[in-house]
């Protein structure tokens, strides 16, 4: 019952943490809507599933600070599930069953986000965003670097992290942080209400960019020496570079730190290898999707960034050759120092 349980609640997180849509039996629907509602279940259900892969790829006498460190990011994440009255299509799973799935979002950094909304200096940093964006697009620059600016506005590398991984924590056309603020309880202040539609217009502005060619991300969005191999869905390696920062000034060691954010990628890279729950508590025997171990490169260059600096990683190639050989000489190989 107790692994049940688990499934299910992690199931949803882990799917959720980086989408938009959860798919569970019918009948399951009201259980999966009470766990996601009780913070307490669903922070234990996901402090199991990447626990079970500190014990399983750190030495042992690191293993218990590894799940230390894990519990200092969960509660750093400061992330909510919020349900939507809405009902997805209905759709077979592998098994031909009908599934009438929940729709939902899903939000991190929540109180960073209020914050930042309501900040004037967000409306400063937005509205200079949003011009160059716009110049940028029309050909009259050649180049800009969001990264970059962001510094140019807040000064350190911990508070451009922050607002990069709060404020674009979703750059889907979805914008589900943006459908999150919209099912909150009102009121806010004009302050907030205008820089959230003005965060909706910037994050228009960077689809507009994106989608006239698949490179221009990498210059967009990336410091220069990572922009290389880096996928398109920018989370992989934004929110694991403000969290082992985070977790790291709340008291947690470097090396910890690193190791921590790395399990939380791994595990949702693991879990999503399979379109049922099998990886939940095992790991697939190889990864050879080149996206994927993309995916999982971006979130070793951010956490590794955030603690150690950017001259220390190892290329995307020996990375790769890694996980296509097996999936514990590709881990083995990142957590080595």
């Amino acid at each position: 019952m107790r692994k049940s349980i688990f499934i299910l609640i992690t199931c949803l997180f882990s799917l959720s943490l980086f989408g938009s849509i959860s798919t569970a039996p019918k009948r399951s629907n009201g259980l999966l809507r009470f766990l996601a509602e009780k913070k307490g279940i669903r922070n234990f259900a996901l402090f199991s599933v990447m626990s079970n892969r500190c014990a399983r790829y750190m030495p042992p006498g690191e293993r218990f600070f590894c799940q230390e460190a894990i519990a200092q990011m969960i509660n750093e994440l400061d992330y909510d599930v919020l349900f939507l009255d809405d009902k997805a299509r209905t759709r077979p799973n592998l098994r031909g069953d009908k599934w009438t799935p929940s729709s939902f979002v899903f939000v991190a950094f929540k109180q960073n986000l209020l914050k930042l909304l309501s900040s004037s200096k967000t409306t400063v940093y937005l509205n200079d965003l949003n011009q160059q964006l716009n110049d940028y697009a029309r050909g009259d620059i050649a180049q800009m670097n969001i990264w970059d600016i962001t510094l140019s506005h807040y000064k350190t590398e911990f508070l451009s992290a922050m607002v990069v991984a709060t404020l674009f924590q979703d750059t889907s056309i979805m914008k589900l942080h943006i459908g999150y603020l919209d099912r909150m309880p009102a009121p806010r202040s004009t302050r907030f209400k205008s820089n959230k539609e003005l965060l909706s217009r910037t994050l228009d502005s960077v689809n507009l960019i994106l989608d006239s060619s698949e490179e221009h991300y990498r210059e967009l969005f990336y410091p220069k020496e990572i922009q290389k191999d880096l996928n398109r869905n920018i989370y992989h390696f934004y929110v694991p570079l403000y969290l082992s920062m985070l977790i790291n000034r709340a008291g947690i060691p470097k090396k910890q730190a690193f190791s921590a954010v790395l399990m939380l990628t791994l595990s949702y890279e693991f879990v999503t290898a399979a379109d049922d729950f099998r990886y939940l508590f095992q790991d697939p025997t190889r990864i050879s999707d080149v996206q994927k171990i993309k995916d999982i490169f971006g979130g070793y260059c951010g956490s590794s960034i955030g603690v150690k600096g950017v001259n220390f990683f190892r290329s995307f190639e020996v990375i790769q050759s890694a996980f296509q050989r097996s999936t514990e000489d590709g881990v083995f190989l990142l957590l080595q120092d």
